[in-house]
């Protein structure tokens, strides 16, 4: 058969029987070459490369003399790398990837076929002028490059697409864009992913009109400042993840109305008030925030309801069980120092409702535009101390209720030994205790652990270690919030079981029967409160531990704990207090009531007796 017999579909008849020429429309060249173009010339692999051209446009002679270098392998001028090679030799370059090579720019030359270059991991510390022009990707991501010039893309004329990511730029783009205002108007996609950013100013450092897609992730920008995005009018995709952005002006959508895709981590970015008209918030993913939404800082109705819930019963009841102690108490009892333990408990607890009322009126205060005041509250002195205070009324009523416990416990191990604490003593252990505590809640705000931010994680200002999220001194709200407190209430714990095995003992048995009865009906009663606390504290404790061992736990568990379960002992506390005085109360006049009724009736016997006898003798 003729050479042009070995030929399909090139409009000409070789086979008698025109086979070659039939079904082209459909026709997929199975284990043939197909020429470039629209045609549908399909060549067989015996003829490329013979010396004789087939193809319209000749390419089936193409290639042919090229030697891959040995650190190579090719396909045609295509060329992946993993090693050091003559680059300079091979002009018609179409794709070269060289990454991890240590190829430096200058030694690619002119390369007017070169559409993609990768030169990733090459050490580069700048990028130069690549004089590329029909260059569409570049990737020089993962290499020391700290400045980007405007005039590093004068010979890039029609580079699409730009990858920098993990790149330690002091800054995006710098010099003068009017030099290369050609691709302004080519660049499409832009990777500045792991490039570090605290501050992104977009108006100067990216003046591209053209470009759709914009990825930032985890540069951990935190301020957007200028005009935010708006001179970006084509962008299409932007890719926030992995950057707090907690400070962007209002209008840092506006004008985009070729915006489909958002991804960020801040919730407040995918808040319809930010996003431009006629975005689909479901297209604009961010983690939910647990604690607040768009509108209000507290999400929930629930919540904001327990919380005043909680709030008035926490002040009130507190401030009712202080008077009664200190104005209304009379007696030994006013004089114990269990007393003293119990009235600075209701002061700490007081304090649990002053930081729920903190929360309530900033909850009020911002209702409705909440999205855009979030930052000032969170870095205000009022957040601040409403933090402060709730972590040191926790901290102080643990350790209060361990001093109460080791009160009892002498009280009823050692009945008639001098060692148990006097009003006295009392109010200096009391008096300590609020100094450990106002020092453990102040270390956050010292100079050296400012940059905690430690009351500022949060709307509810108070960082509780209870989920796998990360933030700056997690370890020391863990050692804190879980660690000693674990230690306090094993020491209660420990105290409780060595009170009540007194009291099963035969060491109760003293002639002080009256004396031995009251101190156990107290610890009997007591154990009420420790209870109480106990369970409040345990979910806190637990759900710690579980997330510091990796265990996945809902971030709606850290506002459920801050709100429902850290202020709920302090609400009770009073409670239980007061109920344990007016049952004592009520038991001493019980006592009194059932003594006179005694007296009276033995009063009546004897004058009855008297009386009696004055007969038989009359």
């Amino acid at each position: 058969m003729a050479r042009n017999g070995m030929v399909w579909c090139n409009g000409v008849n070789d086979c008698p029987g025109k086979e070659d020429e039939a079904e082209c429309d459909t026709y997929t060249c199975p284990g043939l070459y197909r020429c470039r173009g629209l045609v549908t010339t399909c060549v067989h692999p015996d003829h490329l490369c013979d010396g004789w051209p087939q193809c319209p446009q000749l390419d089936d002679e193409r290639f042919c003399n090229i030697t891959c270098p040995h650190n190579c392998s090719c396909l045609g001028h295509a060329f992946t790398c993993s090693g050091d090679f003559q680059v300079e030799l091979f002009f018609d370059l179409r794709y070269l990837d060289v990454r991890g090579t240590g190829l430096l720019p200058e030694r690619i030359g002119e390369k007017p076929m070169l559409i993609h270059l990768s030169m990733a991991r090459c050490e580069l510390k700048q990028v130069g002028n690549l004089m590329l022009p029909n260059l569409r990707s570049l990737d020089v991501s993962d290499n020391h490059i700290t400045s980007f010039p405007a005039s590093d893309l004068r010979g890039l004329t029609n580079l699409q697409n730009l990858s920098m990511a993990r790149n330690p730029l002091s800054g995006m783009f710098t010099g003068n864009f009017s030099l290369i205002s050609p691709v302004n108007e080519v660049l499409l996609q832009i990777d500045l992913s792991g490039v570090k950013f605290k501050e992104l100013d977009v108006r100067s450092s990216l003046p591209f009109p053209r470009l759709r897609s914009l990825n930032l992730t985890n540069s951990g920008v935190t301020r957007v400042i200028g005009d935010g995005f708006r001179s970006m009018t084509s962008l299409a995709v932007l890719d926030l993840r992995g950057c707090p952005v907690t400070d962007f002006p209002r209008d840092i959508f506006e004008g985009l109305g070729n915006l489909r895709q958002v991804f960020a981590d801040n919730f407040k970015l995918c808040c319809p008030a930010a996003l431009p008209a006629g975005f689909n918030p479901e297209n604009c993913r961010a983690p939910f925030n647990e604690v607040s939404s768009c509108d209000a800082l507290l999400r929930s109705d629930f919540y904001r309801v327990f919380l005043s819930v909680l709030a008035a019963l926490a002040l009130i009841s507190n401030l009712g069980c202080f008077c009664l102690r200190v104005f209304a108490l009379t007696g030994r009892g006013k004089k114990s120092g269990f007393n003293v333990f119990v009235t600075h408990l209701c002061v700490s607890d007081f304090v649990m409702g002053v930081y729920l009322v903190m929360i309530g009126v900033a909850d009020r205060m911002y209702l409705g535009s909440y999205l855009w005041e979030d930052t000032a509250w969170k870095n205000s002195a009022g957040c601040k101390v409403a933090g402060l205070l709730s972590l040191l009324s926790s901290e102080v009523s643990a350790l209060l209720i361990c001093l109460i416990t080791l009160d009892r416990f002498l009280a009823i191990r050692f009945p008639f030994s001098r060692l148990r604490f006097s009003p006295f003593s009392a109010q200096v252990a009391c008096l300590l205790t609020w100094l450990a505590g106002v020092v453990l809640v102040t270390v956050p705000l010292l100079p050296a652990t400012s940059h905690w931010r430690f009351y500022s994680q949060t709307g509810i200002c108070i960082p509780l270690p209870v989920t796998r999220n990360d933030f700056p001194g997690r370890h020391y709200a863990f050692g804190v919030m879980i660690l000693l407190n674990l230690v306090v209430f094993l020491l209660i714990a420990v105290g409780q079981i060595s009170v009540y095995t007194a009291m099963t003992g035969n060491s109760i048995t003293s002639t002080d029967t009256g004396r031995r009865s009251r101190d156990l009906i107290v610890a009997r009663r007591l154990l009420t409160v420790v209870v109480s606390d106990f369970l409040c504290w345990f979910p806190i404790g637990l759900l710690g531990v579980l997330s510091t061992s990796g265990v996945p736990i809902a971030g709606e568990v850290n506002v459920g704990m801050a709100i429902l379960v850290l202020p709920l002992n302090s609400a009770l506390n009073p409670f239980l207090y007061t109920l344990n005085m007016i049952q004592e109360k009520r038991r001493k006049a019980r006592e009194e009531k059932l003594l006179k009724f005694i007296m009276e009736r033995r009063k009546r016997e004897l004058v009855e007796g008297a009386g009696g006898k004055d007969m038989e003798m009359l």
